[in-house]
């Protein structure tokens, strides 16, 4: 319930923001053959959210802000009970129950709810995933295996770095379970023979740089990024607010982290005593003088396994230093937060265990951050996506009102997809004339700064100042939204103004 309250009542609050113009754009291309064919050649991620996404617009027949991000809504909302049970046989019962709390009331993962692109689709296949390596794990059935393998392809179909997740998997199995080898094997070269259909189309996303934006950035300020997405989310909304929320993730994350390597090496330990009791034990008895033998102890459904807690270690370090060493390597950079929300579930568990032996305010002080956060952040605009969809709508109620459309001029680094998505219009290739011209200024986060706020001076301003003699200004959600009005018509030329992009009337 809780997962939902803090997710649908926001479905359709905000406006779309660039990357969503694009699914966008992949759901209004027409049929399956051309959402596919459109995937392949706009996006630089695998084709099952966008198919999911599209299939939801059919039946529901629009393809509005509600409807583009309610399959990212219902994955995220599915994610809590699913992430209890994907880590209760690594975790047990109650750090499996804390850790679905955390996912419950992340606001990164809230955030990525209410966002039309892969990543909450991404969190829970990758614990669907994790759920059935764990049912491996305590029973390496071919029932078992056919469903963990199941799991990753569809993990893999929804983002590529999930991949590196499926690997740890595979690498773990492998390790701890050396007497299902094969089988192992078996189930991964089937998930193998399922990505076969993606190979295409890997070709085409990797033959530009799509994404390249990520391997310009620097990588230990990503690196430094994640943690405190991770704990907190992008922008909140006072600095004492994540200064608290990132100490107790930090706090809890270093306890837990020291429970489980103890967890773990105890194991470990326990299993070399137990082969060396048995290496020892005497010959058995003869079947005639052999007793009765009693019935194995029944395994605790809510307990973790023994290995649990080694098999998460080992999930966390491969998961996560696999893609950190292509990245410094630089064979393969696309480090960034969002990427590797598949290990934000197992980070909780490890937050969850040691938040839990430092006793129950803690855990509650930080789910109570989280909340506080996630609230805040969605109920005032200077903590949002800027406001693309109010801003353009003023511009067009003003239109209606005078009776025509005129030109805009988008002040933005990256608003232009998402001015075409809203008035349905593009921008200029030839020089226009007009009596009336909208300059629409995107508000901006300064350094160091979580809250949206207006910018000004603005590209184009001074000299669409010149041009026109009178001028009106208002603000819509921090953009400053000015129409500019002259008696005689003036010409604007495309391509004048860096910042700033020229877009034909509306229709």
């Amino acid at each position: 319930m809780l997962a939902a309250a803090l997710r649908l009542p926001f479905l359709d609050g905000s406006s779309l923001w660039f990357d969503e113009t694009y699914t966008a754009a992949v759901v209004d291309a027409g049929g399956l053959g051309a959402v596919w064919e459109t995937i392949g050649r706009t996006e630089s991620t695998p084709p099952l959210f966008y198919l999911l996404t599209w299939a939801w617009s059919q039946v529901v027949g629009d393809s509005g802000e509600a409807t583009l991000r309610t399959v990212s809504a219902l994955a995220s909302i599915a994610a809590t009970p699913v992430a209890y049970l994907a880590l209760r046989r690594l975790v047990g019962r109650v750090p499996a129950l804390a850790a679905a709390a955390i996912v419950t009331v992340s606001p990164v993962l809230v955030v990525y709810a209410l966002d039309a692109r892969s990543y909450a689709l991404l969190v829970l296949t990758a614990l669907l995933s994790v759920w059935a390596f764990a049912a491996v794990l305590e029973s390496a059935t071919g029932r078992r295996l056919a469903l963990w393998g199941l799991a990753a392809a569809a993990t893999i179909w929804t983002h590529y770095y999930g991949g590196f997740l499926v690997l740890a998997e595979v690498v773990v199995l492998l390790w701890l379970r050396p007497r299902a080898r094969v089988a192992t094997a078996a189930a991964a070269a089937a998930v193998l023979v399922a990505l076969l259909p993606l190979v295409a189309m890997v070709r085409e996303q990797t033959g530009d740089e799509r994404a390249g934006f990520i391997a310009g950035t620097d990588l230990l300020e990503r690196v430094e990024q994640l943690v405190r997405q991770f704990a907190t989310g992008m922008n909140v909304p006072r600095t004492w607010l994540e200064a608290l929320g990132l100490a107790l993730f930090l706090a809890g994350g270093a306890v837990g982290l020291a429970l489980a390597v103890r967890a773990a090496l105890a194991a470990r330990a326990a299993g070399r005593a137990a082969v060396g009791v048995s290496s020892a034990a005497p010959a058995p008895p003869t079947a005639a003088a052999r007793p009765a033998a009693a019935p194995p102890a029944a395994a605790d459904p809510d307990g973790p396994l023994a290995d649990g807690p080694a098999a998460l270690l080992a999930l966390l370090a491969i998961g996560l230093a696999v893609p950190v060493a292509l990245a410094v390597t630089g064979l393969y950079d696309r480090l960034y937060m969002r990427n590797l929300l598949y290990a934000l579930p197992l980070c909780a568990a490890l937050v969850a265990l040691g938040l839990l032996r430092l006793r129950a305010i803690p855990l509650a002080a930080y789910l109570a951050v989280c909340v506080t956060a996630v609230v805040w952040a969605h109920t005032d605009w200077h903590y949002e996506q800027t406001n693309w969809r109010a801003a353009l709508a003023a511009v067009s109620a003003a239109d209606a009102q005078a009776g025509d459309a005129a030109p805009v001029i988008a002040a933005t680094p990256l608003g232009q997809p998402v001015v075409t998505h809203y008035l349905r219009t593009v921008p200029a290739s030839q020089p226009l004339s007009a009596r009336r011209a909208w300059l629409v200024v995107e508000p901006a986060r300064g350094p160091g700064q979580r809250a949206l706020h207006p910018i000004a001076p603005a590209p184009a301003e001074a000299e669409l100042a010149a041009l026109f003699p009178q001028r009106r200004e208002r603000e819509v959600d921090g953009f400053r939204v000015v129409e500019y009005v002259s008696p005689t018509p003036v010409a604007l030329a495309p391509g004048v103004w860096p910042g700033a992009t020229l877009f034909e009337p509306a229709p």
